[in-house]
């Protein structure tokens, strides 16, 4: 269109978004699968050991439940880098998140604490799809691994992490809390159509068929071990605090269960936010240790504000903090991706790493349940002196990484290019 004086008058059209938002076909899969799976999991963790104690359970017992996963996780996980090694890792995938989702179905039709075995059995087998879709992102995602980690295993499942509950607990306050379990089991469907759409692993040669690797050769790798000890101790200070939260809520502070579910939602947001910040900030992906400090000091600032007030608007505000627990351990899975340059061992140091932070959280409600037991506000406590502990480690740990770190390919180009200026001339 032209204006007087022959001056034209643009007009800019909405740009349309992309289904995969512009990651590709089979990173935009992830993405989805993500979402579905981070929801259904967002749908019940907010009501989980209220549940548990629903059903009869004692608060010690609540703490057991809440960690038998743990062990029944290491049992599920171990095996399952070498059977992808022997079966296609999507059709493994597909069979563990559908006996997760027909665990959810089991919980929300139990009728006593007891009959929750085939739910915390069902969500441990579940995990066997962490690793193998991270290392299906590991295969595709390029250069950019943690920018590419930060997106898929962080931002959006945060923001599934944070809808899913005002969902849950709409449907808790027109129900019970039974519909938040159901909610769950159709989340699980939706990611199981994403997860079917994986691309198949290419056919390795001969030679990488028989050079599998091992979880000792995991192990050797440079700066492995540290950063999973690092994990298993940052997931647990965390954890320790957050598990029992909702039980904290309900008894200690008077609030229902369908605002505790909300209250879930919300601590997605502060993911949301440090997780952008991480995808767009050149700085922190070079310092992913620097990016977990500050997770952990999100974590700490809700758990104090918790402790310290009644007050529901601030407790919701501070929430936002909670998010950390998921931003951090995002982040040592992306720290993992990037030092560790082999496709073939990568899958093994993804299931490590799973084993480790499962591990963690699902060991830590046992010891916060008895703390709980003594006095309600202990494992709140704990875990701000356990986690306040680990940030200058993690400080230390990440300027000595920095120093030891391989190059990236742009910078061994910068690194190698010719001198603007001949030294001899100078």
């Amino acid at each position: 269109m032209r204006l007087p004086g022959g001056r034209r008058l643009q007009v800019h059209m909405p740009v349309p978004v992309a289904w995969d938002l512009g990651l590709g076909r089979e990173l935009g899969y992830v993405f989805w699968a993500m979402i579905g799976l981070e929801a259904a999991f967002g749908a019940y963790v907010g009501i989980w050991p209220l549940w548990i104690e629903a059903l009869g359970a004692p608060i010690t017992v609540v703490g057991l439940v809440l960690g038998a996963s743990g062990l029944l996780r290491l049992l599920t996980l171990a095996p399952s880098a070498a059977l992808a090694d022997r079966i296609e890792p999507r059709t493994l995938i597909l069979a563990a998140r559908s006996l997760t989702g027909i665990g959810m179905i089991t919980a929300a039709l139990a009728t006593h604490w007891t009959m929750l075995a085939p739910m915390v059995i069902g969500s441990a087998i579940g995990e066997i799809a962490f690793p193998l879709t991270q290392a299906h992102l590991a295969a595709h995602a390029g250069e950019q691994r943690v920018r590419a980690f930060t997106l898929v295993f962080n931002v959006g499942p945060a923001i599934a992490f944070g809808i899913a509950p005002l969902i849950s607990g709409a449907l808790i306050a027109r129900f019970d809390m039974r519909a938040a379990f159901i909610f769950a089991a159709v989340c699980t469907a939706f990611s199981l159509i994403f997860f079917s759409r994986f691309a198949p692993r290419p056919k390795r040669p001969k030679e990488e068929e028989l050079a599998r690797s091992s979880y000792r050769e995991a192990l050797t790798e440079p700066s492995v071990k540290p950063l999973l000890g690092m994990q298993f101790a940052t997931i647990f200070s965390l954890a320790l605090g957050i598990s029992l939260l909702p039980t904290f809520l309900a008894d200690q502070r008077g609030i229902s269960p369908a605002i505790v579910a909300i209250l879930g939602g919300v601590g997605s947001l502060g993911a949301v936010v440090f997780g952008l910040a991480v995808a767009r900030s050149q700085w922190l992906q070079r310092r992913p240790l620097t990016g977990i400090a500050i997770a952990i000091a999100m974590v700490m600032g809700a758990l104090a504000v918790v402790v310290s007030t009644n007050l529901v608007w601030l407790i919701a505000l501070a929430f936002i903090g909670r998010g950390g627990l998921w931003s951090a351990w995002g982040l040592y899975v992306a720290a993992l991706s990037e030092i560790v340059r082999s496709d073939r061992i990568r899958p093994r140091v993804f299931t490590l790493s799973e084993m480790m932070g499962g591990s963690a959280f699902s060991s830590a409600p046992v010891v916060s349940g008895q703390l709980y037991a003594i006095r309600a506000e202990g494992p709140l406590l704990a875990s701000l002196a356990a986690s306040a502990l680990l940030i200058p480690v993690l400080l230390v740990a990440q300027m000595r990484m920095r120093s030891s770190r391989p190059l990236t390919q742009e910078e061994e180009a910068v690194a190698n290019a010719a001198p603007l200026i001949d030294p001899e001339a100078a």
